[in-house]
C-alpha cells in the first residue's frame, strides 16, 4: 500500500457518510483511509440502533438524524432494516423480480423530523461523500448544494428501477451531477435478481445479468482550474482514487496536474511504486499518435 501521508502533510480526508448503518462485518467503502490513518469521518444515520458499530470507526462524529427537505416526515421501517426509507417501497415494482418484495415489507412508519444538510454543516468543508439513503440520494444533494460545492468525490447508490415510489433514477442522478460540474467514474458494486418466479442455482436472489442498483463514484471536473488550485485537493483526489478504487491511471493523472501546477515531482515518485506494487507501468504521455497510427495502419491493412 502506497502511503499518501507524507504528501497530504497532515492533512486528513474529510468525510461525511450518510445513510451511514452498518451490519457486522461490514466495511465502509473507505475502509483503507480508515486503515491508513488518512481521514476524519462524520456519520449521519437516524436509526441509533447502529451507534455501537459506527463509534468503532476511526474518531467519528455520528449524528442521529435525517437528511433530505426539512420538515415532518415518516420513516418507512421495512423488514430488512437497511431497506427503511422515507420513500413508501413501491410493491408493484417489486413485485416483478425475485427475492425483492419481502424485504421491503413496511413493518412500521415512524414519525420524524428530517433537516436539510446546509442547515446541519453550515460551516464544513467535506471532501467525500458517501450515501445510501435509500432512494431519498437526490433529495439530500438538492438540499445541500453548498456542501456539495467542496466535495472532491462522491460515492453514491444509485437505482434503475424504482424500488421506492417516485425514485429518481440513476439518469436523474446522473444528470444532475453532471450539472454541478462532476464527472461520471465507475459502478463499484450491483444488484440483481431474476423475473419473480425464477431461481437461480436454488436461490431467489441470484440474478445473472438484470442489474437493478448500483453504487457509483463521480469526481469533480478535474478541468474546473479554479476548483483545483488548492494543492491539497489533488492531493486528496489521487488517494480517493487509488485507496478506494484501484484507478492507479487517474490518481496519476491527479498528481500530474499537481506537479504541474505546483512544481512537485510527485508522478514519477508513484509511477516508481505503484510499478513495484503492481507490476503496472505509468508514465506521462506526451505523444501517443505514434502509437495509434500503428494501431491504425494494422486495422486497415486487415
Amino acid at each position: 500500500m502506497i502511503d499518501f501521508t507524507n504528501w497530504l502533510c497532515g492533512e486528513k480526508i474529510n468525510i461525511i457518510d450518510i445513510g451511514a448503518r452498518m451490519t457486522p462485518g461490514e466495511a465502509p467503502i473507505y475502509q483503507n483511509l480508515i486503515k491508513n490513518n488518512l481521514c476524519t469521518i462524520t456519520a449521519v444515520e437516524p436509526d441509533t440502533s447502529t451507534n455501537e458499530l459506527l463509534v468503532k470507526l476511526s474518531n467519528a462524529k455520528i449524528y442521529n438524524l435525517a437528511l433530505g427537505t426539512k420538515g415532518l416526515s415518516y420513516l418507512n421501517i421495512c423488514q430488512l432494516p437497511s431497506c427503511s426509507s422515507l420513500l413508501e417501497p413501491d410493491t408493484e415494482t417489486l413485485s416483478k423480480y425475485s427475492g425483492m418484495e419481502y424485504f421491503y415489507n413496511v413493518i412500521d412508519r415512524v414519525s420524524l423530523h428530517v433537516d436539510e444538510m446546509d442547515d446541519i454543516f453550515q460551516d464544513e468543508i467535506f471532501d467525500f461523500l458517501s450515501i445510501d439513503v435509500q432512494g431519498a440520494e437526490l433529495n439530500v444533494l438538492e438540499n445541500g448544494r453548498r456542501n456539495l460545492s467542496n466535495l472532491l468525490g462522491i460515492h453514491i447508490e444509485v437505482s434503475f428501477i424504482e424500488k421506492y415510489k417516485g425514485q429518481p433514477l440513476f439518469r436523474d442522478v446522473d444528470t444532475f451531477l453532471a450539472g454541478n460540474d462532476f464527472s461520471f467514474h465507475c459502478f463499484t458494486g450491483y444488484g440483481t435478481r431474476s423475473p419473480r418466479g425464477i431461481e437461480i442455482d436454488n436461490s431467489p436472489i441470484n440474478g445473472i445479468n438484470q442489474w437493478l442498483w448500483a453504487d457509483a463514484f463521480y469526481f469533480h471536473n478535474l478541468y474546473d482550474i479554479d476548483f483545483w488550485k488548492e494543492p491539497g485537493k489533488l492531493i486528496k483526489l489521487a488517494c480517493i482514487f487509488h485507496n478506494l478504487y484501484k484507478s492507479y491511471d487517474f490518481s496519476a493523472h491527479c498528481l500530474k496536474i499537481h506537479d504541474h501546477q505546483f512544481g512537485s515531482n510527485y508522478l514519477s515518485e508513484y509511477a516508481s511504486l505503484i510499478s513495484n506494487l503492481t507490476n503496472t507501468c505509468i508514465k506521462s504521455s506526451s505523444d501517443e499518435n505514434t502509437y495509434l497510427a500503428k494501431i491504425a495502419q494494422k486495422i486497415n491493412y486487415n
